[in-house]
């Protein structure tokens, strides 16, 4: 019979001990390590989120800023055509006269108030009668409006000199491009509320 204070009995007893605190050891070193590793790709989740929350906000501004760009240079397209129809009606008919003041007789001057109209309205005043604008022989179609804009409008007036105006269609809009148009057109544009003034001939 085998005792517990017989050496076998009491070597087992020991390596039996020894296995359990390797084994505890073991188990929570391996625990702690799962922590760890969770830890990290926690962490990693959330700095792919941060990362790809500032692409978005990136991304959606680069495309806002694209859509601004594509605004202004319509109306830089829109701006070079009418002023070259302007000139084509006095150019093309110089003994025109639009009979409402003393300057600029072959270039059109609306009646109305202010001697402004909008674009689609305005004639050039040839010595066969009005002329639409628009029916100017350079074979290109009378712009209306730029996109986020109401149409042009055309002003000439004795004092002021030929200009075209731009409104936002809704109050305060069309900011960004407005900023940037005035910023590119420094030189020869004005800002009156939220109109844009563009001067075309003094």
């Amino acid at each position: 019979m085998v005792t517990t204070n017989h050496p076998l009995t009491r070597y087992a007893h020991k390596s039996v001990q020894s296995f359990e605190v390797v084994f505890i050891v073991k188990f929570k070193g391996s625990r702690l390590q799962s922590g760890f590793i969770a830890s990290y790709i926690l962490y990693g989740i959330g700095l792919l989120a941060i990362v790809g929350a500032a692409y978005a906000r990136l991304n959606t501004s680069t495309e806002q800023g694209k859509a601004v760009q594509n605004n202004v240079d319509e109306v830089s397209v829109q701006l070079e055509v009418i002023k070259g129809k302007i000139m084509l009606c006095a150019a093309v008919y110089p003994d025109g006269d639009h009979g409402q003041f003393n300057a600029r007789h072959a270039y059109p001057a609306p009646s109305g108030a202010g001697n402004r109209a909008a674009i689609s309205a305005v004639t050039c005043p040839t010595p066969g009668g009005p002329l639409a604008l628009g029916l100017m022989p350079d074979g290109i179609p009378m712009p209306v409006s730029p996109p986020d804009f109401n149409e042009w409008v055309y002003e000439h007036t004795a004092a002021g000199g030929i200009r075209l105006r731009l409104e936002p269609r809704v109050n305060g809009g069309a900011a960004a491009t407005r900023a940037r148009l005035l910023r590119q057109f420094e030189d020869s544009v004005t800002a009156d509320g939220d109109d844009l003034v563009f001067a075309v001939l003094n």
